[in-house]
């Protein structure tokens, strides 16, 4: 007999008492389970391990924030900045729960309009740098923290790995730009983009480094 989720509006397969996406409690089902000629998929996303492991991943970014300038006892940039990643990278978290199946295109889609609308109001407002120098660069470590969280969180694909790797590189390489332009008025935002960028794409390569080479082998028919 299956169970069945009201929240997922799905049928669950096996001695489930809550549900292993939502953590519904379960009803018993009245339809009987057929044979199907597919191998079983198993479920590789827990919706709560995720909202738990961003909600923790926020309080430690505060923390570190408030601990930095209690260390330094000078001014990084404004905590309604960090509030700003933090919203961002809660919305990347969603595409990530809600649209698991193209988290990277989520993710990318919400760093080039958020991007786009930063320039365009910094534009008309006169143009005071702050768009390349704070709202970018905390847009691209927004998306890196929830490329880490979804690595860390959801089982991926091979071929996912590697679109991370990619957008990781690209993530990476927008704010080294703006450095190497001279376009900011602060390099701390920019500098810690690329630092963050270069560490998800380590932590990539040692974690799935074999699913990694053998998906390129794979795609380059070696």
């Amino acid at each position: 007999m299956m169970q069945y989720c009201k929240a997922c509006q799905a049928q669950i397969k096996g001695n489930w008492s809550v549900c292993p996406l939502c953590q519904t409690s379960l009803e018993r089902g009245t339809e009987e389970l057929e044979e199907s000629s597919f191998l079983p998929v198993s479920l590789r996303f827990n919706r709560k391990k995720v909202m738990k492991g961003f909600t923790l991943a926020s309080f430690i970014v505060i923390v570190l924030y408030f601990v930095a300038h209690f260390i330094w006892r000078f001014r990084f940039f404004g905590l309604e900045y960090v509030l700003f990643g933090l919203m961002i990278s809660w919305l990347m978290t969603v595409l990530l729960i809600r649209k698991r199946r193209n988290v990277v295109k989520g993710i990318v889609y919400v760093l080039i309009i958020f991007s786009l609308l930063s320039l365009y109001f910094d534009y008309v407002n006169g143009w005071l740098g702050w768009s390349v120098t704070f709202a970018i660069p905390i847009l691209c470590i927004a998306a890196i923290l929830a490329m880490f969280i979804s690595i860390q969180l959801v089982d991926l694909k091979a071929d996912d790995y590697i679109l991370y790797l990619q957008l990781a590189a690209i993530v990476g390489i927008i704010p080294l730009l703006f450095l190497l332009m001279n376009w900011v008025g602060h390099p701390l935002p920019s500098a810690l983009s690329v630092l963050f960028s270069v560490i998800i794409t380590l932590i990539v390569l040692l974690k799935h480094g074999k699913k990694v080479k053998r998906e390129l082998q794979k795609r380059m028919h070696v």
